[in-house]
């Protein structure tokens, strides 16, 4: 630093003199094309511009005056003041980074550390020479000065990063040595060539080499890398081969595998999960063997059960999971097979409720198949007007056997579900006038027989006259209808009666027929059959009345009816 200060141990330069001429600045910038050629008339008015401007250059600016300057040789130079300027700038302005850099250098921590003392004292020492030289406004020697400085900060940085690198790998070795250690026979050599390689990096640590102790470290931190690939490595292998024995149901070989990997490695929980299924893995291993013999032979039943019992016996069995899986597919696949094989037989049978519950159970197997629910509702549209022509069809049959209550109920249901078919309600109509013409004359039927027993046998006439209207022609009458119409006719005919009087009573009949009172002594009357009152009255006489039961077929015996017994008032 002392050689850079002092100009006699410099060889003396020579130093150009800079001259500037704005004159040659304009006129080489307004040697060049300036403007695009456009209409004559423009071309020319901007030549006679540009004629004037240079000769306003020309004779009226005058360019700026320069500084004279004497260099660190003694030589005399002219010099640039915006140049100047520029050289001040970039100084100051490695002088601040540089500044910066220090400020953070000396916050590091280096305490008891000599070799690291030293460095930052002479970065100390660098950065005062290059004050020096900027106080004294040797600008570019204080610009090279102030870049060694920021060298010597850089590695003084690294030397400090290096070391608290190399002392954070060293506490490192000394914990995954330490975890390693259980698989050192694995890689041995690797494992000694790390110790030997911490140890000088510990030995550079203390001796102040940082960057070979960080270089030595790393090795060491390499070496430990191939012990612990080496530890990985064996417990992939011995994972698979256990892996491989499980699959094969071979229990014992599969113990002793992961039985290894757990030597090695104490806390491998996938070890310890996989040990507990090779205690397993020959019943797994057998439950397995039959669920795949009861698959290929078809009775996928069987299989599912035996892939659930390896499924029980070893949760984790991939096989035996993806087997229920896969045999729960099959039988809903075949169930759903046949389920919509037989829907669509069932339709073209027009066995339209059997193709609906076999849709029904295709879709309850698979519900995610939205087409069986448009099958659904079809089958159930032509199950509506397969019904509807079935009820109107059968109704007829019904009419036409005279089950008039049968077709009546057919109707009912035909209207209850469609309201507005009109062969449903003019059949309703039809058949609940014939119900009620039946009705009424089994009702009038079993009124007349009544009549007939009270021995009102007039009325009993009428009434069962009634009923032969009421009856459909079709209807024969019964065997009890036939006799009571026989004994009813034979009611119909007049039975003579002979009455006798003394022809002075007044003699009445009241009943059936009726005759108003009149005197005789003997007379001779038509009387239908029925109940009847004779009556005899005659002033001053108890009055004389006779109940009488004509019946026709029989023969009346005459009657005397006259007024003996004179009232005692």
């Amino acid at each position: 630093m002392a050689d850079l200060q002092d100009p006699s141990r410099q060889t003396p330069k020579r130093h150009k003199v800079i001259h500037w001429n704005p004159e040659e600045e304009d006129q080489s910038a307004n040697a060049k094309p300036a403007v695009k050629a456009y209409l004559g008339g423009a071309i020319a008015t901007l030549v006679i511009l540009g004629i004037g401007l240079i000769s306003y250059f020309l004779f009226f600016y005058t360019p700026p005056s320069t500084e004279v300057q004497m260099t660190a040789d003694g030589e005399i130079v002219e010099v640039d003041p915006r140049r100047a300027f520029e050289s001040i700038s970039r100084a100051q302005g490695v002088k601040d980074a540089v500044d910066r850099k220090l400020d953070a250098a000396r916050q590091m921590p280096i305490t008891g550390n000599e070799v690291l003392r030293q460095m930052l004292i002479r970065i100390e020492k660098e950065k005062i020479d290059a004050d020096d030289l900027m106080n004294d406004s040797r600008f570019a020697r204080a610009i090279n000065q102030y870049n060694q400085v920021d060298t010597l900060i850089e590695d003084f940085t690294t030397e400090v990063e290096n070391k608290q690198k190399a002392r954070d790998l060293y506490n490192q070795f000394l914990v995954r040595s330490s975890e390693l250690e259980i698989g050192k026979h694995l890689a041995p050599d690797s494992f000694e060539a790390a110790f030997g390689a911490a140890s000088e990096g510990k030995n550079f640590l203390d001796d102040g080499s940082f960057s070979p102790a960080l270089t030595r470290m790393e090795e060491a931190d390499d070496y430990l890398d191939q012990v612990k690939q080496s530890i990985t490595d064996f417990i992939r292998s011995n994972a698979s081969q256990g892996m491989r024995f499980i699959a094969q149901g071979k229990s014992e070989e599969a113990i002793q595998a992961f039985t290894k990997v757990l030597e090695i490695e104490p806390t491998n929980e996938e070890a310890i999960k996989q040990l507990e299924r090779a205690r397993v893995a020959d019943k797994v291993f057998s439950a397995l063997q039959s669920a795949v013999s009861a698959e290929q032979s078809g009775d996928f039943e069987a299989s599912l059960s035996h892939f659930q019992n390896a499924a029980s016996i070893d949760s984790g069995s991939a096989k035996a999971q993806s087997g229920v899986t896969r045999l729960k597919r099959k039988i809903a696949e075949r169930d759903f097979t046949a389920a919509y094989t037989a829907a669509e037989t069932a339709m073209s049978d027009s066995r339209f409720e059997d193709a609906i519950r076999n849709y029904q159970a295709a879709l309850a197997i698979f519900p995610e198949r939205t087409d069986i629910e448009g099958s659904i509702s079809q089958a159930r549209s032509e199950k509506r007007q397969n019904d509807i022509v079935t009820r109107i069809t059968q109704a007829y049959d019904y009419e036409r056997v005279y089950d008039w209550e049968s077709a009546r109920d057919l109707y009912q249901e035909l209207v209850n579900m469609e309201p507005d078919l009109k062969e449903a309600k003019d059949g309703l109509l039809r058949t609940g006038r014939m119900i009620r013409s039946i009705l009424r004359y089994e009702t009038l039927l079993e009124v007349a027989k009544t009549e007939a027993q009270r021995t009102e046998f007039q009325m009993a006439i009428r009434t069962f006259d009634e009923a032969m209207k009421s009856k459909p022609e079709y209807l024969p009458l019964t065997e009890e209808g036939d006799r009571l119409r026989k004994f009813l006719q034979l009611q119909s005919q007049p039975v003579s009666l002979t009455l006798t009087s003394d022809g002075s009573t007044w003699v009445s009949i009241q009943g059936p027929t009726m005759r108003k009172p009149e005197k005789f002594e003997s007379t001779t009357v038509a009387l239908l059959p029925g109940k009847y009152f004779i009556i005899g009255r005659k002033k001053n006489y108890q009055d004389v009345r006779f109940g009488l039961q004509i019946r026709g077929g029989m023969t009346q015996d005459p009657i005397n009816v006259a007024a003996t017994i004179k009232n005692d008032y």
